[in-house]
């Protein structure tokens, strides 16, 4: 054998050895990329998954905000029902307040007894009553 067939040789078994080290790494990146795609598959199912969910969860948190400003909507109306029967307790608290003023300032030698009959109190609610059903 002559030195050209010896050089021949080494560059023949060195690119036999390259290619089987190639073969060994594009079987092994084959492998990565099946788990890469797999990985990506499961993601994507997942990811499909969790937006069908959050949509659920949107579409029922404007539900739910619907339904609360519906019912802010009724506390306010209701709120501004009860306005007049209050501003009536509120007169007669008022004119209580006047009357017994009024005879707290008399002397004591004309003082009269100021009574308050259950009969009147049942008769002012029931005033009142029909005032804030009216309204």
């Amino acid at each position: 054998m002559t030195m050209g067939q010896i050089a021949a040789l080494i560059a023949a078994i060195a690119f036999v050895i390259l290619v089987v080290f190639l073969g060994v790494m594009l079987v092994q990146l084959a492998t990565v990329l099946k788990k890469l795609q797999a990985t990506v598959d499961e993601t994507t199912r997942i990811i499909k998954t969790l937006t069908i969910d959050l949509d659920k969860i949107a579409h029922q948190g404007n539900d739910l905000t619907q339904k609360l400003n519906d019912l802010m909507v009724d506390i306010n109306a209701k709120m501004t029902k009860l306005n007049p029967f209050f501003q009536s307790i509120e007169n007669v608290g008022g004119n209580l307040e006047k009357a017994t003023n009024k005879v707290k300032d008399q002397p004591s030698t004309n003082h009269r007894s100021f009574k308050f009959s259950p009969t009147l109190a049942g008769k002012l609610a029931k005033t009142a009553w029909k005032i804030y059903r009216k309204k």
